[in-house]
């Protein structure tokens, strides 16, 4: 950006400072000595209010985004079309479950197919056997069902690592939080907001209100602007969901017990309307201002609700009824408040507290550990598994939690020259107005002369 004597006013990009020049009327009077008047002025959480009140809210954050494991879909449509294949060949002979059995099962048959382990004939032989008895089914829909595959199928085998189960998890997480980035950016876009770069801002979202509060920056303008956009709807509902499904098993911040209180904690407020954290707790019952008992509230609302079934009412009833004479007879503050913190930067949030990080540039790990997995399980097999291998991921998220996600000054010389901080917009804004009147001046005494 260049300002010069004749630019009247700017604002830096995140619109958190604007800077006016002020033209005194008799210019010609001017010495360098002279102050110079700047008119600062913060106007960026005006003008995130007033888009807020101009826009329609609506929850664009989302904490699941449908994840689709590509790699098992690929593999059981082989693995489908494989086996329905088979069943046809199958089908030519008079008998086609004898001569199923005869494949794997009789090695004086001429059809016995040769070189396969204990494991993987059982495996092969079940997997084909299940197609033999499905195949009207199977010919007739593009189904398939996963669960029944076994793994030491030398067919499965030779497709390929496959992920799955704990694997999957963690790609499911990175996938959620990719999109969870998108959709935060254009949150911030709609309401014109711009994140510095290199600020490294924390949200913390406080469980019983379900709003966020952001910290990280002494510009309290961004902070009030950030903390408007992510509160608006339920994108704070949204991204707290998100938090708690990207957990790993060594988080700090999260338990089993808080989300429970967390979880009964929500359902009282949805279905009464109080908060359990506001209420007065006597002789073992949380009691609204009125004096009344909000678990018969709780009763009496599920029992009206013409949506539910009486077995679900009943269930829910009995579940969170007791769970309430528990926390009242505990006290409410016996198990902590389920308060979750995500730190965000340079377009990305990463996960606090925990060894495991499913941002951007941070989630690296997980495919160094996959490989991992089937690397040892195509050289020994299965066997040679240990929980160890499938739980302990520190080995491959320590590198990647060294990351430093600052960006170098060098490498990002044209986003740099555009970010101004407000220091530096008052200085840039004197000396090139300094100097733009010492040049009237040189001028001025030429034309004297």
């Amino acid at each position: 950006m260049t300002i010069n004597s004749n630019t009247q006013s700017f604002t830096s990009l995140n619109g958190a400072i604007k800077v006016t020049k002020i033209d005194n009327t008799d210019s010609s009077s001017k010495k360098l000595s002279d102050a110079v008047s700047v008119n600062i002025s913060s106007n960026a959480t005006s003008n995130t209010t007033s888009l807020l009140n101009s826009l329609k809210e609506e929850t664009v954050i989302q904490s699941n985004n449908g994840y689709v494991n590509l790699e098992q879909e690929a593999a059981l449509k082989k693995m489908r079309e494989h086996y329905l294949n088979a069943a046809k060949e199958n089908n030519k002979f008079a008998n086609p479950y004898d001569h199923l059995d005869e494949k794997y099962n009789n090695p004086t048959s001429p059809y016995y197919i040769q070189g396969l382990s204990k494991e993987e004939r059982n495996a092969a032989y079940t997997n084909e056997l299940f197609f033999q008895r499905n195949q009207s089914y199977y010919n007739q829909t593009e189904n398939t069902d996963a669960n029944y595959m076994l793994l030491d199928d030398p067919f499965f085998k030779s497709l390929g690592p496959v992920s799955g189960g704990i694997i999957e998890t963690a790609e499911r997480k990175a996938f959620d939080r990719e999109k969870v980035n998108t959709q935060f950016q254009s949150l911030l876009n709609k309401y014109n907001v711009t994140i510095p770069q290199d600020t490294k801002l924390s949200f913390t979202i406080d469980p019983n209100t379900l709003k966020a509060t952001v910290s990280g920056t002494d510009d309290e303008t961004l902070t009030k602007s950030v903390e408007d956009v992510i509160n608006t709807a339920d994108n704070a509902t949204e991204l707290f969901y998100h938090i708690s499904s990207s957990v790993s098993d060594d988080s700090t911040q999260y338990t089993p017990r808080q989300y429970s209180k967390f979880n009964l904690t929500k359902q009282i407020k949805d279905v009464t309307g109080y908060s359990l954290k506001d209420l007065e707790i006597k002789d073992g019952k949380f009691m609204t201002p009125d004096g009344i008992d909000v678990a018969e509230i709780y009763t009496k609302k599920i029992n009206e609700n013409p949506k539910m079934s009486d077995y679900y009412k009943m269930m829910s009833i009995g579940s969170n009824v007791a769970d309430l004479k528990k926390l009242a007879k505990d006290g409410f503050d016996s198990v902590p408040d389920l308060v979750l913190s995500i730190d965000y930067q340079n377009g990305s949030f990463y996960d606090v507290k925990q060894s495991e990080n499913f941002g951007t540039e941070k989630s690296g790990w997980i495919k160094d550990w996959k490989e991992s997995l089937f690397n040892k399980i195509k050289s020994q097999g299965y066997d040679s598994m240990t929980e160890s291998d499938y739980l302990d991921t520190t080995q491959f998220t320590e590198k990647y939690n060294d990351i430093d996600l600052t960006s170098k000054k060098n490498s990002t010389k044209s986003d740099n020259k555009e970010v101004l901080t407000k220091d530096e917009l008052m200085l840039k804004y004197l000396l090139d107005n300094l100097e733009e009147q010492k040049k009237a001046e040189i001028k001025e005494g030429n034309s004297l002369e």
